[in-house]
């Protein structure tokens, strides 16, 4: 599995040109980009889920969660606003990264994208993700929350129903992300879109291996060194779109499928 997301990273370094925006794009991303500066939270109400499928249950508590994941124009507020550069965002291990690596801004930042700032930030480690979320007053998700944001009470395999629909998320028909919120029936229940088939999203909760799925963190606060992952990006199997896939990740790289979006507690 891993290899097939390290080749959806050359593919999409092939072919990035092709997301370059025309003048024929302009009214469009305009309006794109009016409806993402500001971030729109769903409340989720709360529910009992089977996070991945094997009938083990959590319970969860209302919360609230983007309606869209988070954006290049959104990302880049945190990046002006010091946010790289803040320690009060990051954890202890998040510093440690940033003092490693010296990243200050996400591995897809350059002109292609930046263009279509309505398109889903990318290229995003988890501690980056983590730090954004801090950043915004708000937090990652965990997975059952993800999931319930997906299923809502139906227990549905997707968020738009049981069966696979191509054109929900245009499968296999594009090579890069699509802008966020743009495919009407990719939408779940809750009014939640992109939930699948556009980028994989960092979850808050550590994968423990075999052992995990018989003991869900409903949570999300074990730590681990590694992160799970979910929803499946713009040309993953389909297998991986589906409510229950579950996948995970060191929480250090920075893959140009890998995005997020944020929660916030009900108050």
């Amino acid at each position: 599995m891993k290899s097939i997301l390290w080749i959806q990273l050359v593919i999409l370094s092939i072919f990035i040109s092709c997301e370059l925006p025309g003048p024929q794009q302009d009214e469009q991303t305009q309006k794109e980009e009016q409806q993402m500066a500001q971030p729109e939270m769903i409340k989720i109400e709360g529910g009992t889920v089977d996070p991945f499928g094997t009938a083990k249950t959590v319970t969860v508590t209302p919360f609230y969660l983007d309606k869209h994941l988070v954006t290049y124009q959104q990302y880049n507020q945190f990046i002006e606003d010091g946010g790289y550069k803040n320690k009060k965002y990051w954890s202890e291990e998040g510093r440690k990264f940033l003092e490693k690596y010296e990243f200050w801004v996400p591995s897809t930042y350059h002109e292609a994208y930046l263009n279509r700032k309505a398109l889903p930030v990318t290229g995003v480690s988890w501690y980056e993700a983590e730090a954004y979320a801090n950043w915004r007053g708000a937090r990652l998700p965990t997975a059952a929350e993800w999931t319930l944001a997906c299923q809502g009470d139906t227990k549905q395999r997707y968020p738009w129903g049981d069966e696979f629909d191509f054109e929900a998320i245009d499968y296999r028909a594009r090579l890069a992300p699509y802008a966020v919120g743009t495919r009407e029936k990719n939408v779940s229940p809750a009014g939640v879109f992109d939930l699948v088939g556009n980028v994989w999203q960092w979850c808050a909760d550590a994968y423990e291996g075999k052992d995990f799925r018989l003991e869900v963190e409903p949570t999300g606060t074990k730590p681990g060194p590694l992160k799970i992952l979910r929803g499946g990006a713009w040309m993953s199997l389909r297998r991986h779109f589906e409510s229950d896939y579950l996948y995970y990740d060191k929480p250090f790289h920075r893959l140009a499928t890998y995005g997020f979006r944020c929660a916030k507690d009900v108050e």
